[in-house]
């Protein structure tokens, strides 16, 4: 494309809260005539966020969170029907993954604080509760498609980790069906794109946890197209204690965060499978997480661990374009 053609092209862009984050929505258009449409595209892509961010969050008074609710009053709870496709997603990769992508693990991220910043813990918390809590969920039923599920005392349902995933390629496939295959969603540095922008590939950065979130800095970037890229770090929720760093990725075996790792990114055309799977993958940690990968299909990631090298999957090295002061292990 040369520079003149790269000039004429018109976005058509919006900024919004939706799911507890900044997202950007863009589609690329070529008649200014088509503005209008796309803008309507997009406010209701805002409207199909905002929405599941209400319905899909465990706490507060959407569908997930009634649910919720009647597990705590210990009765059998209906599925929301507007989430059953995306439990089914999530147990379906919590059976892949051994139970390293745990979606009954809301109480306990809600007794770390990480459910509210407002929450956010000082220290951490007793290891009679955490003891408590994962007994309560290991014990709890599993889910095969039921409309109804429990009783489960205890358990609270957290789609955090899999949710934007899931409603993002969602957004994305509605737009298409709408005319609108290229288009771009970047929902809180978790980023999804379909098509081209005007016949190239999407560019995508990667952050760089090493470095502080008031300065960021990227890794390395890639293009793509019909794809995912999202990221699970310990740099965005946590807090310190004595010296170590406690954040969000909880692992579900022992109910505390998991060490290990600064960040994991999957690069996947199935962006609920990418999310919860990158979940996955970083709590199976430093040792686990390339076999896990291949287990799930996952052929496309790169890691930061917590002494600073930076490896990837072969696949993924040789489409990344590394910062210069960024050296990248490719590993099979």
């Amino acid at each position: 494309m040369n520079a003149t053609s790269e000039r004429t092209l018109s976005l058509a862009e919006q900024h919004f809260m939706a799911m507890g984050t900044l997202v950007l929505v863009t589609i690329p258009i070529e008649e200014e005539s088509l503005r209008a449409q796309a803008d309507g595209a997009i406010a209701e892509v805002r409207k199909l966020l905002q929405e599941f961010g209400r319905d899909g969050w465990a706490w507060g008074s959407g569908a997930l969170a009634s649910f919720n609710r009647s597990l705590g009053e210990g009765r059998r709870a209906l599925v929301p029907p507007v989430l059953k496709p995306l439990f089914a997603r999530a147990w379906d990769i919590h059976q892949a993954s051994g139970g390293l992508f745990e979606p009954r693990i809301g109480a306990l991220v809600r007794l770390w604080g990480f459910d509210d910043m407002a929450r956010l813990r000082t220290a951490p918390p007793d290891a009679a509760e955490i003891h408590q809590l994962l007994t309560q969920m290991h014990v709890a039923p599993a889910y095969h498609g039921e409309d109804f599920y429990g009783p489960a005392p205890g358990v609270v349902w957290d789609l955090g980790a899999i949710g934007k995933g899931y409603i993002v390629d969602l957004a994305l496939d509605w737009l298409h069906h709408r005319g609108f295959g290229n288009a771009i969603i970047n929902a809180g540095g978790n980023v999804a794109a379909r098509g081209t922008r005007r016949d190239r590939p999407w560019h995508i950065g990667i952050r760089d946890p090493r470095v502080s979130a008031e300065l960021p800095q990227l890794l390395a970037a890639l293009d793509v197209r019909d794809e995912s890229v999202i990221t699970h770090g310990d740099d965005q929720r946590y807090f310190e204690h004595d010296g170590q760093r406690y954040a969000h990725l909880l692992h579900p075996h022992s109910g505390a965060p998991v060490h290990g790792l600064r960040s994991l990114t999957v690069v996947h055309a199935d962006g609920t499978l990418a999310d919860a799977g990158g979940a996955a993958l970083f709590a199976a940690g430093v040792d686990g997480w390339r076999t896990l990968a291949g287990q799930l299909g996952l052929e496309h990631v790169l890691v930061v661990r917590g002494d600073g090298a930076v490896l990837a999957t072969a696949p993924l090295a040789a489409r990344l374009r590394p910062q210069a002061d960024v050296r990248i292990e490719a590993i099979r």
